[in-house]
């Protein structure tokens, strides 16, 4: 199980939200590239990266901060947010990303999401954001009624990566993992999953890689990652080495 601490990006800075709101907006670091150093110190060896802006505005704002890690940082990364057309793709994966995330186009542009995954297999993966039982698009401003089961049935044996699965009203909140919602996903589908939000303490990753789900391919760690891994770290040696087995 992978560890992936986020770093959301907006006006260039590292940022966590609440809930998703742009109003309840906490800014941790003003650059994107020391912050990811200072996980790679820590010895993460894989971030998820979110493009706040792009999600907005339909096309990725912060591309040169995520550029900056890929040249000066070791660290595999994963990054969505506003790519809505395949030229966008083809940037990122010769810039070095290994995982593209699609959001509003995994749902609405089936054309674009096809035409990646048959261009890059298995380094697309798809962002369900679920609010209040519904799936939040662009920026999770919008709900879409979407039935999930019949969506999953359809993309079954696709070359996708996997499938991050976030629960965008405890998304910045430190309540917990939702595992009714992650059991409920992987039910539908054998794609490997990733949990999202909610992650208040070192015991919530405990917690769900003692479960040991077969499809669970790990956990991405907001708000937390900025407080707590530093707080238990000894050395180089924090307890995420402890918890996970890096890939």
């Amino acid at each position: 199980m992978i560890l992936f601490p986020a770093i959301d990006l907006k006006d260039g800075k590292c940022v966590r939200l609440v809930q998703g709101d742009f109003n309840k907006s906490t800014t941790y670091n003003n650059s994107p590239l020391d912050q990811a150093k200072s996980f790679e110190d820590l010895g993460i060896s894989w971030l998820h990266c979110v493009d706040l802006d792009g999600a907005l505005a339909g096309q990725s704002e912060n591309v040169k901060s995520i550029e900056e890690i890929a040249s000066k940082t070791n660290l595999k990364l994963q990054f969505g947010g506003g790519i809505r057309n395949i030229k966008s793709v083809e940037t990122l994966i010769n810039i070095g990303i290994q995982n593209v995330i699609l959001g509003t186009a995994a749902f609405e542009d089936y054309e674009l999401f096809q035409t990646a995954i048959q261009k890059y297999p298995n380094k697309m993966s798809i962002a369900l954001d679920i609010k209040n039982e519904q799936v939040a698009l662009r920026g999770w401003r919008e709900v879409k009624s979407i039935n999930l089961e019949k969506f999953l049935l359809s993309i079954e044996g696709l070359k996708i990566n996997s499938i991050i699965c976030t629960d965008v009203m405890r998304d910045g909140m430190k309540k917990g993992i939702n595992f009714d919602m992650l059991e409920n996903v992987m039910k539908m589908t054998s794609f490997l999953c990733v949990a999202s939000g909610g992650v208040s303490s070192i015991d919530d990753i405990k917690n769900i890689k003692g479960k040991n789900y077969s499809q669970m391919k790990g956990v991405i760690v907001g708000t937390v990652s900025y407080t707590h891994l530093r707080a238990h770290e000894t050395g180089r040696n924090v307890v995420c080495r402890l918890l996970l087995e890096k890939k």
